[in-house]
């Protein structure tokens, strides 16, 4: 088995008494501050994503860390998922951020460094690409900025998944999923002539129809190279490329491939219907798979794909999560701090993501007679089998993704049409230039 591939805000001050009181209920700590001089107190941010497999691994990992070295007491805070990106961007204005905390790649990254408030980590990349070779140097592309690396990445994030149930399908005349974009929208109309929703969606907070339908659809037409041509001014959304692939979600529309209420569920929802067989096909990025597994009936005959589209097989890929370091860590702190992350960042992680189904950025394959379960291992070949393409919210400026979250969302309900959505979409963007 291959190497997976990769590709791969400050604000909200008033949020902070919310958040602080938030925080001092709802998280989770360990450690002890009552210590001998001789032990260096860290604190350590992290998102908490409770009956996330890939989670309490990561959590397995830190407690180990936590029993083997005595001499650091490794203070833990999660915060839950939902409000943890609001608690790092407050607190990191108002320059109150622990020693370590999670941080997300790209356009999330970026305005931590220039505020100053994370430092780079390029003294010890060196013990991934050259002590162990778990990684290569283009593995921290997307935690680096200006030259400089500023954290791990763990895994890899593919943002687009087609799971479809393939006994709907079969009922429907499919013994296979299609294989080009004609057949795919043959099997919608099919399914609905069968009075069954093909395509789950819930898109109330915009995200999904991004990055899990539009990162890659885009990818197909413009090719990989199209955001960085808008950022330097050779390219724009208003180029007949991307207004294609704005074509095809008001396609979809048009031909009633969504339930009803898309704007109005989220994505925890819009999986709860496709595993209800309330509709053949979900789309959702690669992390869908740990509710479907958890929460599936045990007939459900689950396949995995990818949108066929233009002969090309991309996937919208960003690196996940990594965790990053306080610019004022110095001394034995830092010291203490890289510790961490060399201990944390290392085969027994990786191994075991692999394993609940995660595709890592590591040079690592799956261990022989690994317990993984076959939808998780066909999903991990699609990835496999793909090239990866970026994903617009990692790339894109705040500004410029909302109003691209805002159009897809007007395309949906008729507001805009896909030549307006792109005009829309590049006034924001040259505002910015």
């Amino acid at each position: 088995m291959k190497k997976w591939n990769h590709f791969v805000l400050f604000g909200m001050i008033g949020l902070l008494a919310v958040l602080a009181a938030c925080s001092n209920g709802g998280s989770e700590e360990s450690g002890s501050s009552d210590q001998g001089d001789d032990v260096v107190t860290l604190e350590f941010w992290r998102a908490e994503d409770i009956g996330r497999a890939d989670f309490q691994v990561f959590m397995d990992v830190v407690d180990k860390f936590n029993e083997e070295h005595p001499e650091i007491d490794l203070q833990v805070n999660t915060t839950p998922h939902a409000d943890y990106r609001t608690r790092l961007n407050t607190q990191a204005a108002g320059g109150q951020l622990p020693d370590i905390f999670q941080v997300w790649p790209g356009a999330e990254l970026e305005p931590l460094v220039e505020g100053g408030v994370v430092q780079p980590i390029d003294d010890i990349t060196n013990y991934w690409t050259e002590e162990t070779g778990l990684l290569d140097e283009e593995d921290f592309q997307d935690f680096s900025v200006d030259d400089h690396v500023y954290a791990v990445p763990a895994n890899t994030n593919p943002t687009h998944m087609i799971f479809y149930d393939k006994d709907m399908l079969a009922d429907a005349g499919y013994d296979e999923f299609p294989q080009t974009y004609d057949e795919f929208l043959n099997l919608v109309n099919d399914l609905n002539a069968d009075d069954i929703t093909p395509i789950a969606l819930g898109n109330a907070d915009g995200w999904v129809l991004q990055s899990v339908y539009i990162s890659t659809i885009a990818d197909r037409f413009t090719g990989n190279d199209f955001l960085e041509g808008v950022a330097n001014g050779e390219r724009a959304f208003t180029d007949d490329d991307f207004v294609q692939s704005l074509e095809i979600i008001e396609e979809l529309i048009t031909n009633n491939a969504f339930n009803e209420d898309l704007n109005t569920i989220d994505s925890t929802q819009m999986i709860d219907y496709f595993l209800q067989g309330r509709t053949a096909m979900v789309f959702d990025g690669n992390w869908g798979i740990a509710s479907i597994l958890e929460n599936m009936p045990e007939d459900k005959n689950i396949g995995v794909a990818s949108i066929p589209l233009n002969d090309s097989n991309t996937i919208s890929t960003v690196a996940g999560t990594g965790h990053a370091i306080n610019s004022e860590l110095e001394g034995e702190e830092l010291e203490a701090a890289h510790t961490f992350l060399q201990y944390v960042y290392n085969e027994e992680l990786w191994q075991n993501l692999m394993e609940a189904g995660r595709p890592i950025i590591a040079n690592l394959e799956l261990p022989e007679g690994a317990d993984i379960n076959p939808i998780t291992e066909e999903m991990l070949q699609v990835i496999a089998d793909s090239d990866p393409a970026p994903v617009y919210d990692a790339a894109l400026s705040p500004a410029v993704n909302d109003q691209l979250e805002n159009e897809l969302q007007s395309i949906t309900v008729g507001g805009s049409t896909p030549e307006e959505a792109a005009a829309n979409i590049q006034r924001v963007a040259e505002s910015e230039q």
